[in-house]
């Protein structure tokens, strides 16, 4: 925690001397299941933030609690002539799917994290330069290697909207990645990505796609979502997943205990419900369409005041031996639940 006050420190005169935005972030989670008890913890987030010139924005994100202290994100921007230059611990955001996006490989996702709304996802070091042209814009991404377990990446993605569409096409080195369930080779990527509102209807729908060259299979997810009236939103998505397995006995154990698609087609339809200006409950199922497995999940927000929200999500996880989510149920429990208790500030 030594790190921690240094860096509070810092934000704080930063804050006082330069007219900066400071924002606090305070968590209390706790992650339990059947058959193991994982411990709670308590984690902060401090960000500040500069975003007061129209050619020049900055933020940096500290991360602290519970043996944690490092910058999880931070950025200069500079926009200039139809550029941007963002350098630093980057969030990429690329694709528009809602549980899995296969273009965004530089800050991948867990799937099931779509449904925890405290869920940020950790900055990569990187560097991406944007140019602008009318309704269109080109994209390039360079990643350096992750210690941890990601080796260098990089891609260039354009980007044009027309009429009701908004359509991506791009191209992608991805790098070797060290995992706790095996090491994954090395690919090149092509891929896109398009999303539309069916004119008359209130409609969404989207189809994000990418191809593996050296491999030769193909990831896509398609969706289509709708809102009734204030209250509801209906979303269905199907993935089709190349990269995993047509049979149970090929499964990577490691894979699914990871939280990682292990088969090669899902059926992830979900249901949210606005119960007043404090509460809303989403309801949703992740349905291997392969060994017919499934996960079940629920999420409770509840809004507790303006800067106080409280997170429930249960879980139940089931399938015959040795399918998808069988292996998932055996490894940690059918049953689980995480909760978060955040302040913001």
């Amino acid at each position: 925690m030594k790190a921690f006050g240094f860096v509070l420190i810092f934000l704080s005169v930063a804050c006082t001397v330069f007219s900066m935005d400071l924002v606090t972030e305070l968590k209390y989670q706790g992650f339990d299941t059947e058959k193991i008890d994982f411990e709670d913890e308590a984690l902060g987030r401090v960000t500040l933030k500069d975003n007061s010139n129209e050619d020049y924005s900055f933020f940096i994100e500290y991360i602290f609690g519970d043996g944690t202290d490092r910058v999880d994100a931070g950025q200069i921007k500079i926009m200039k002539n139809n550029m941007d230059f963002e350098v630093g611990r980057n969030r990429i955001g690329w694709g528009s799917a809602y549980n899995l996006n296969p273009t965004d490989i530089f800050n991948d996702i867990p799937v099931g994290s779509a449904y925890d709304p405290t869920y940020v996802k950790s900055g990569r070091d990187s560097l991406i330069v944007t140019h602008y042209t009318g309704d269109s814009s080109i994209q390039g991404v360079y990643a350096r290697k992750d210690n941890s377990e990601k080796d260098e990446d990089y891609g260039i993605k354009y980007r044009t909207s027309f009429s009701e569409y908004e359509l991506d096409a791009l191209y992608i080195h991805k790098g070797e990645r060290n995992t706790t369930w095996g090491e994954e080779e090395k690919d090149d990527i092509i891929g896109g990505d398009i999303s539309t509102s069916i004119p008359g209807f209130d409609y969404g729908v989207w189809l994000e796609a990418a191809y593996y060259l050296d491999k030769r299979d193909l990831v896509y997810i398609a969706g289509i979502d709708n809102y009734y009236g204030e209250k509801y939103r209906v979303m269905f998505e199907y993935l089709y997943y190349g990269l995993g397995e047509d049979r149970e006995e090929d499964y990577n154990v490691g894979r699914i205990l990871a939280g990682q698609p292990a088969g090669k087609s899902y059926l992830m339809p979900s249901l949210t419900y606005e119960y007043s200006e404090k509460v809303s409950v989403t309801g949703y199922f992740y349905i291997n369409t392969g060994d017919y497995s499934y996960l079940l999940g629920t999420t409770v927000t509840y809004l507790y005041t303006d800067h106080i929200d409280i997170n429930l999500m249960p879980f139940y996880a089931g399938g015959k031996t040795g399918s998808e989510y069988g292996v998932l149920g055996e490894g940690v429990g059918n049953i689980g639940v995480s909760f978060v208790v955040r302040s913001v500030f």
